[in-house]
């Protein structure tokens, strides 16, 4: 249950700072240590390829980048493709880059993606 809540719309996480990144990757090793059954002083090691989980840092960068993907082939909700403008030259696609005026609006997926 706790894996299936980090994974939940990681894609939000995207832009948030260092501090919260590392207690997400501290509640992702707690329940890797739990399924494994490591106790709680116990070296994690290997066991997050074990199981084939991302660090946190990278599962957000990979659902980003996945829902982008989705974007561009026409795979995604339609509401996310509209945000998208981009030429397609010869199999080579330019994305352009919105502007943005806050912090807040660096984080957006439009601009992020």
């Amino acid at each position: 249950i706790v894996v299936c809540r980090l994974g939940y719309c990681n894609a939000l996480y995207f832009g948030i700072n260092e501090k919260l990144i590392n207690q997400l990757q501290l509640i992702q090793n707690a329940a890797a240590k739990a399924v494994v059954g490591l106790y709680k002083h116990d070296h994690l090691g290997e066991t997050l390829k074990e199981l084939h989980w991302l660090p946190i840092k990278f599962r957000i960068q990979f659902k980003l980048l996945l829902l982008v993907y989705k974007c561009l082939n026409g795979l995604g909700p339609s509401y996310l493709m509209s945000m998208f403008r981009y030429a397609d030259y010869s199999h080579s696609i330019y994305l352009y880059e919105p502007r943005v005026i806050s912090h807040y609006g660096e984080r957006s997926f439009e601009k992020s993606g």
